[in-house]
């Protein structure tokens, strides 16, 4: 079983040209949608920035010891710690346990991954031949890997489901003092630790106890063992032929089912593991020191939405209200921009796109090919540029008239000085600098 495939595929010249023609339409439909997904970040940045400013002027501070009344279904700053007197979490399957506030299970499958690399370059026929490699590697993924589409799909084979999956639980009610968190605030409680399984008194699934039970001393598999084969690892020709390079050798359940420090292992093998093997790790969020602002419902923290936003703040640590504030307009900023380039590049790919069809034409003359691929590219920039900033500044116009109104003003009044001190600069010339047109000779009469 190779690690990689070179697969050959040629494409004629009236192939070619089809292809490109038809693309057209799905470029245009590409730009359309970046232009109006442009539109819609200044105006989620203006929307946001809005929100964030009218908040910040009305927020008030509150003690987390009693629930002030005169505070209520006002937006209100605190800093306590996060607690919960609910009952120990504790996962269903390997029973592992923990009194912190979030118990999370993170499963993830050896699997194999496919890299695809082509390389394509013109033959005399104005066609196109192209070599593809497939190269196959194994990783560990907590999401399920779909081989379906794998061009080398029955020798990489992965799961279609797994025997356990990741999952995440918290306790009710989480507290911070006399006030309950919101489930978008238990949301935001992120910073999980790993948990030592070492002290932990995990349950084995029935499936592996019974063959441990059995303290099997030969090579031969049990039924138990078999089933458990066949769920877990597949009984495909592959798996065979892996078994019989490994001198027919078995292992037993306790031999699969591993237990280190902070990880549970269901591997074939511990030195090697091989695909659909499991990987388990649990973690948890302690109790923690947090900042937050909210809208006060009773003895409910809750978001709030103002202008249409919802505003919901939470960070680790005693911080100020103004601060929280600034550290969230930073944020909208910095991703406002982020997208700005993102939506740059993507526009500028498919502008390109768009003229590839005009090259592709020309490759019956190679090098008037290269030369309008330079040109379409430097158009295809042009407009990118031209198609960005002018959505940018429709977008504003829609969202903020004033200001826009105002750089207009100053614009047109730049332009104006300019225009007017390069008058003024030429009238004030000395005369003999300025340049006369020199008075026509008079041609003398016969």
């Amino acid at each position: 079983m190779a690690d990689s495939v070179t697969v050959s595929s040629h494409h004629s010249y009236g192939s070619r040209v089809g292809n490109s023609l038809k693309a057209i339409v799905w470029w245009f439909i590409l730009v359309w949608v970046s232009i109006r997904l442009l539109s819609w970040n200044e105006k989620n940045y203006v929307e946001e920035k809005a929100a964030l400013d009218e908040w910040a002027k009305i927020v008030q501070e509150a003690t987390s010891d009693k629930i002030d009344p005169n505070l209520e279904w006002m937006e209100i700053h605190l800093y306590w710690e996060t607690a919960s007197d609910a009952e120990p979490l504790k996962d269903d399957t390997f029973w592992v346990t923990t009194d912190d506030l979030k118990l999370k299970r993170t499963v993830e499958m050896y699997q194999w991954y496919q890299d695809e690399d082509t390389d394509c370059h013109d033959n005399l026929w104005w066609g196109e031949d192209c070599n593809t490699t497939y190269s196959y590697h194994k990783e560990w993924s907590e999401n399920a890997i779909s081989s379906s589409n794998f061009n080398q799909s029955s020798d990489h084979e992965n799961p279609s489901n797994r025997e356990y999956k990741s999952s995440e639980r918290a306790k009710s009610p989480i507290t911070l003092w006399a006030y309950t968190l919101a489930p978008i605030f238990v949301s935001k409680l992120t910073n999980y630790e790993p948990i030592n399984l070492s002290n932990q008194n995990i349950n084995i699934p029935e499936n592996y106890k019974a063959i441990v039970d059995q303290k099997a001393e030969t090579n031969e598999i049990t039924s138990v063992e078999e089933n458990n084969n066949s769920y877990l690892y597949g009984d495909s020709q592959n798996d065979t032929q892996e078994n019989n390079t490994q001198e027919n050798t078995t292992t037993t359940s306790n031999e699969r089912f591993h237990i280190s420090e902070n990880q549970i292992y269901i591997w074939k093998n511990i030195n090697e593991p091989a695909v659909w093997d499991l990987r388990i790790t649990y973690s948890s969020v302690k109790p923690w020191n947090v900042s937050i602002v909210w809208k006060q419902m009773g003895n409910q923290i809750s978001e709030n939405t103002v202008k249409g936003r919802s505003i919901n703040l939470l960070e680790q640590w005693n911080v100020s209200a103004a601060d929280m504030f600034l550290h969230e307009q930073q944020a909208n900023k910095r991703w406002t921009w982020i997208l700005r380039f993102l939506w740059l590049f993507l526009m500028y790919c498919w502008f390109a796109a768009m003229f590839n069809f005009i090259e592709t034409i020309a490759k019956v003359i190679p090098f008037l090919a290269r030369i309008i691929w330079v040109w379409t590219s430097i158009i295809a920039l042009w407009l990118t540029l031209i198609v960005w900033f002018l959505t940018i500044w429709i977008a504003w116009l829609a969202v903020r008239p004033i200001i826009w109104i105002w750089c207009l003003v100053v614009a047109a009044g730049g332009i104006f000085l300019l225009i007017k001190s390069k008058k003024n600069k030429k009238s004030n010339l000395p005369e003999e600098k300025i340049e006369k047109k020199p008075e026509p000779i008079e041609q003398p009469k016969e």
